[in-house]
């Protein structure tokens, strides 16, 4: 069971990203995100990993509550806060983009 807070990871391999498998993750985030009326601190960002093999999407804690079923679907794992200077904003709120100890702050 995913817990409630905190920042989640949901790698997709080269392949996967490749097939489309972003552009349906991607879909989702957004549908929720306008369901909600985009909530502060809603965000997903993303990055390649360091060997290139897979690509990481990383969701904000703000985000956990309105997602829950889609970090289920992709066995999203928590995680410590990410680099933030990594990361590309894919969709969501960035404003103030401030990365603190107890996550985003928008």
């Amino acid at each position: 069971m995913i817990k409630t807070t905190g920042w989640h990871c949901i790698k997709l391999s080269r392949q996967e990203y490749e097939s489309g498998e972003m552009a349906m993750l991607f879909s989702a985030f957004r549908a929720a995100y306008v369901a909600r009326n985009g909530p502060e601190g809603m965000a997903m960002f993303g990055c390649w990993s360091d060997d290139g093999a897979c690509y990481n999407v990383y969701t904000t804690p703000g985000s956990v509550r309105h997602i829950m079923p889609l970090l289920d679907a992709y066995s999203a794992n928590r995680i410590d806060m990410p680099d933030p200077t990594r990361l590309s904003l894919l969709y969501g709120d960035e404003s103030g983009r401030s990365f603190t100890e107890v996550g985003f702050e928008a």
